[in-house]
Formats: structure tokens, C-alpha cells, sequence
């Protein structure tokens, strides 16, 4: 008797094993039990089924890789979102300081507006109490002797002077004048035909 090669052992002791641990058929019903088919003219051993595959384990499924081209322009399209998102903020914060700003400069001018308002208003009371004033002179020098009212002319202020004198009437102005030194006199008179000259075809009264 040859011994048993090795290889043909091992394949031996594989399919008995397989054989045990593979399913059993299901045993048949009586009928073909007791009338088995013929057999196939010339047929000799039946044969034995073929070997069973192992079921392959399946792996759970796996994502499908990303192109790297789409990888690219999701990167590009995230990036452009991020900058017009930083954009839009810049904007926001770019108009709240203007609002600011523009509240600022109305808030300013309205303090200028009602400064410039009470300005002409105290302007023109003061310019109402000076011509009240002058008028209280003119009168006063009026009423003095034309000696007199020259001395004190010659110590005011020239423009004062030449507006008491604007105030009065002619001749009254006139005598004062003549009291009064040539040059000063002279000075006055010039700047009085010059700054209070009247409508034409108008006189003042004497």
C-alpha cells in the first residue's frame, strides 16, 4: 500500500470538516423515500456535490472618494463666502459710525443754529441800546451852549462824535463845528459827508 501524500490528507481532513459544519439537507417525504427515480442508464457512483465558497464578509460601505477638482472648488466657494462675509461686516460697522457721525453733526449744528440765534439776538439788542444811547446824547448835547458841547466833543472818541453830530440838526451841528479846532472840525466833517450821506432830493431838518 503507497503511504498518503501530505496534500491529499490535508484535503481530506478539509472536506470532512466542511461536511460537518455545512447545513443538512431536509429529509425527504416517504413517497420519495420508498420510490427513489432509476438511476441514469450507465451512471455508476453518484457524485459528490461540489464544495461550497465561503461567504465573503462585506465591510460596511465606505464613502466614495471626493475629486480633488471638487475638493478645490468647495475650498475656493467657502473662501470667497468668508471674505464677502467679512466685507458685509466692514459695511455694517462702516455705516453705524456714519450714523453716529451724522447724529453727531446734527446735534452740533443745532447748537450753532441756536448760538447764531441768541447772537443776533443780543447783537441787535445791543445795537438798540447804542442807538438809545446816542440818541439820550444828541439830545443832551443839544441842549448845551455850542462852546460847550465842542469841548467835550473834542474829548471823545472821533467816531462818537461824528455820530452825536449825524444825530443832531444841521444848525445845531453846524455851531458846534465852528467852536471845534480846524483840523478836528475838518476830519469830522469829511467823514461825516463821507459815511452818513443822505437820499438825494432829501433834506435834514433844521
Amino acid at each position: 500500500m503507497k503511504p498518503t501524500h501530505p496534500l491529499a490528507a490535508g484535503l481530506a481532513i478539509f472536506i470532512v470538516a466542511w461536511l460537518a459544519l455545512a447545513p443538512q439537507p431536509a429529509p425527504r417525504s416517504a413517497t420519495a423515500q420508498t420510490s427513489p427515480k432509476p438511476a441514469a442508464a450507465g451512471a455508476g457512483k453518484p457524485e459528490s456535490p461540489p464544495p461550497a465558497k465561503p461567504a465573503t464578509p462585506q465591510l460596511p460601505g465606505q464613502p466614495p472618494a471626493i475629486n480633488p477638482e471638487t475638493f478645490r472648488m468647495i475650498e475656493t466657494i467657502e473662501k470667497k463666502n468668508r471674505e464677502l462675509k467679512r466685507r458685509e461686516e466692514e459695511l455694517n460697522l462702516k455705516e453705524q459710525r456714519l450714523r453716529v457721525l451724522e447724529e453727531k453733526i446734527k446735534a452740533d449744528l443745532g447748537k450753532i443754529e441756536a448760538a447764531l440765534a441768541r447772537s443776533e439776538e443780543q447783537l441787535g439788542i445791543q445795537n438798540e441800546r447804542i442807538r438809545e444811547n446816542i440818541n439820550a446824547l444828541v439830545k443832551a448835547y443839544s441842549s448845551m451852549k455850542p462852546e460847550q458841547a465842542a469841548v467835550l466833543l473834542e474829548a471823545l472818541d472821533e467816531n462818537l462824535a461824528i455820530k452825536i453830530l449825524a444825530g443832531m440838526r444841521s444848525k445845531a451841528a453846524g455851531k458846534i463845528l465852528s467852536q471845534l479846532d480846524v483840523k478836528t472840525a475838518k476830519n469830522i466833517s469829511e467823514k461825516m459827508a463821507g459815511q452818513n450821506r443822505t437820499p438825494a432830493g432829501k433834506k435834514r431838518g433844521d
